[in-house]
């Protein structure tokens, strides 16, 4: 049984394409959240993509893309799980000071340096 479907518009293959593309940026941010600044980037980039591919296809009367959906929620959440990251990330760094401070005395200072 063979399926015959019309042939894409050039707007509705860039819409797919940019769809897919929203869709990768949202999960590799998710894959790459623990190095701080690239999720958050690539989560940033995915979320405008994805967004910006939702009016594109409102004001040409499409469908909304199920993948475009995909790399929306995956770039919030990837956006969320960034934000965590880099805020634990400050926390961990902060308190490494803190106790780094309680161990050394400052009155020890020239024994430390000789």
């Amino acid at each position: 049984m063979e399926q015959y479907s019309t042939p894409l518009t050039p707007e509705q293959q860039s819409h797919n394409k940019q769809s897919v593309t929203a869709m990768v940026l949202g999960i590799v941010s998710l894959v790459v959240t623990w190095f701080p600044i690239i999720g958050l980037v690539l989560a940033i980039v995915g979320l405008t993509m994805s967004r910006s591919n939702r009016r594109f296809a409102e004001a040409h009367g499409f469908k909304e893309n199920s993948m475009n959906t995909a790399g929306y929620v995956t770039s919030v959440v990837g956006l969320i799980a960034g934000i965590i990251t880099i805020l634990v990330t400050l926390l961990i760094i902060a308190f490494g000071f803190v106790a780094l401070a309680g161990l050394i005395n400052y009155a020890d200072m020239s024994q430390v340096f000789y």
